[in-house]
């Protein structure tokens, strides 16, 4: 299931573009996204990635720039 249609499932298309970080389902969506594509992560380095992209990246968060800051605190690829 891509993150549109779990979003969509949740907020109806609300903020279909955005990251809430107050919004479990979406933070657990992101950990395990990069988990299934970066397996030599560790649990816990993605975690504080995601703490981090919260406060940095401002609300309203635009994906693009929440996985450009994942990417960076990661030291991963982001297209």
């Amino acid at each position: 299931m891509s993150w549109n249609d779990v979003d969509d499932k949740h907020k109806k298309k609300d903020d279909r573009q955005f990251v809430a970080c107050q919004e479990e389902y979406e933070i657990k969506y992101i950990i395990d996204s990069v988990i299934a594509h970066y397996p030599n992560l560790s649990r816990t380095s993605i975690e504080a990635a995601v703490k981090h992209c919260c406060k940095a990246v401002p609300a309203p968060r635009p994906r693009a720039k929440f996985w450009q800051c994942m990417a960076l605190q990661l030291g991963i690829s982001y297209p």
